[in-house]
């Protein structure tokens, strides 16, 4: 066997975790998997038909000029959420200090998401959910320490 054939067959370990063992944010944080850009085969409800409008190719200008992506997923929501509880908690936001209290809610308000969504989530939504909250949950538990 070549080097070239061991080197296709061997298994590529990717760490996907936020945080380091220590407890640290990590600097390369993993991306969220792909998400499936095919609408699903049957529409959830049926209506007059609509007019397609041309897919953009550049993003949408928000305010202050931030660029904005043409498609939300579920993924961008959680990430929203998980934002804004780690920065709460890790005192990220000028001004405001370090506020575990605030983070709880955005943490619990990803578990109520979590809560509403369960039978409706792909595999690797849920999965992604679920390490998301515990991350979440376990940086809760030892700013509380």
């Amino acid at each position: 066997m070549s080097e070239e054939e061991k080197a296709r067959k061997q298994v590529k370990v990717i760490d996907r975790r936020w945080f380091t063992p220590d407890g640290e944010l990590r600097e390369d944080l993993p991306t969220p998997p792909p998400t499936n850009p095919e609408p699903p085969a049957q529409p959830l409800r049926q209506g007059p038909p609509q007019m397609e409008q041309p897919a953009r190719e550049e993003p949408q200008k928000g305010r202050g000029g931030v660029h904005l992506p043409n498609r939300l997923s579920f993924f961008d929501l959680v990430d929203f959420f998980a934002q804004q509880a780690l920065a709460l908690l890790s005192g990220q936001i000028p001004g405001r200090g370090r506020d575990p209290e605030t983070a709880r809610y955005f943490i619990d308000l990803l578990g109520v998401v979590q809560e509403k969504t369960a039978a409706q989530l792909t595999p690797e939504e849920a999965r992604y959910l679920d390490d998301v909250l515990f991350q979440l949950r376990a940086l809760y538990v030892q700013a509380n320490r």
